[in-house]
């Protein structure tokens, strides 16, 4: 066993990787609350951007598992602007 190697941290004890996969839907359920659903759909765009330095960040630091978690935060996020894209114009 090597001493120098980093513990091993599951996703769920990582404060990042929750802000990294919350960030996006955060963004769509504040701006549903604040505007309405048929306009959530931008919110894509923000958690797209947002999602892409957050990821720059996990890679900087090394943290695969907020790496992970922010690719799918930008999923979700995506999920739900097509659901509200949906609403809005069809």
């Amino acid at each position: 066993m090597d001493d120098n190697s980093a513990p091993v941290v599951f996703w769920y004890h990582d404060s990042m990787a929750w802000l990294s996969l919350l960030i996006g839907p955060l963004i769509w359920f504040a701006m549903v609350y604040s505007l309405s659903i048929e306009v959530a759909w931008v919110s894509s765009a923000c958690a797209i951007i947002i999602g892409f330095f957050l990821w720059l960040v996990a890679l900087g630091y090394e943290n695969p598992e907020m790496a992970k978690a922010t690719i799918w935060g930008i999923v979700i996020t995506i999920i739900l602007s097509l659901y509200s894209a949906h609403l809005t114009f069809l």
